[in-house]
């Protein structure tokens, strides 16, 4: 029973997937970026599976795999997307209405309502990109109550009320406002991809330089292998020449040279 193998949890608990949002939020300039070509695919790998690691570091959570934090990542990002979808078509829903978010999907969409209002938003300005500024008497129609302006005595033509022109130009105003939060938005978007690049950049210079410091490495390791083979070459070849001399030695002592000159005759 010792050897047993404990499976993960089938299903993300709500604190797994609360550090699984917080990493993607960590690391969302690579994973939400929209290139598709094979380098960013291959960099959008190797952070999730460097996200994986460090989701596994984390206490309390089970051990999982990229595979499946990218999965609960999509279905997360799905279901907040439906979510989002029946709350803008249901704007004031009435109270017996069937559709009502539990506790988890309305915890999931506080985290992960950030990443498509901004998309939201700028789809919406582009499409109503037109021009805001309108006559008061075309804001005014809008409303049925203030299509009849009092008719002022000695003119032919009814004008707007100074309550309506009020009306107006607070409709106005936000128009502009919501204008302007769109283009806020919409810098805030640009800044964000161009953090991306930044980033993708970063990334593909450090591997660029782990694998340069890896080259040098085995570089150095050939260079201490021919220089220790080299050593061992001299070695030997001087133990040859010592045992050379070692046997000159013997065959011809130096005390034999040593002797007297025998006299001549």
């Amino acid at each position: 029973m010792q050897n047993e193998i404990i499976k993960p949890a089938k299903y993300f608990s709500e604190v797994e997937k609360s550090v699984l949002l917080a990493l993607v939020e960590k690391y969302k300039y690579v994973l939400e970026c929209k290139k598709s070509d094979a380098r960013t695919i291959a960099l959008k790998q190797r952070t999730w599976q460097a996200l994986a690691h460090e989701y596994n570091s984390q206490p309390s959570v089970s051990l999982r795999d990229f595979k499946q934090l990218k999965k609960c990542w999509e279905n997360i990002k799905a279901r907040t997307k439906k979510i989002m979808a029946h709350e803008r078509r249901e704007k004031s829903p009435p109270e017996d209405s069937e559709y009502q978010p539990d506790a988890s999907s309305q915890g999931l969409l506080e985290y992960v309502e950030p990443y498509f209002t901004l998309q939201s938003t700028l789809e919406n300005g582009l499409s109503t990109k037109e021009s805001f500024v309108v006559s008061n008497r075309e804001l005014c129609d809008e409303d049925k109550e203030l299509v009849h302006f009092p008719v002022c005595e000695g003119t032919s033509q009814s004008e707007p009320s100074c309550s309506d022109v009020r009306i107006a130009a607070d409709k106005n105003y936000r128009s502009k406002a919501s204008q302007e939060s769109a283009l806020k938005k919409m810098h805030e978007e640009e800044h964000h991809q161009q953090m991306s690049i930044l980033q993708l950049q970063l990334i593909q210079m450090n591997e660029v330089h782990v694998a340069k410091i890896q080259q040098i490495e085995r570089e150095c390791e050939m260079a201490e292998e021919e220089h220790r083979i080299k050593m061992e070459v001299l070695n030997k070849k001087k133990m040859y020449w010592e045992r050379k001399l070692q046997t000159i030695t013997k065959e011809w002592p130096v005390s034999s040279f040593n002797r007297p000159f025998p006299n001549s005759p």
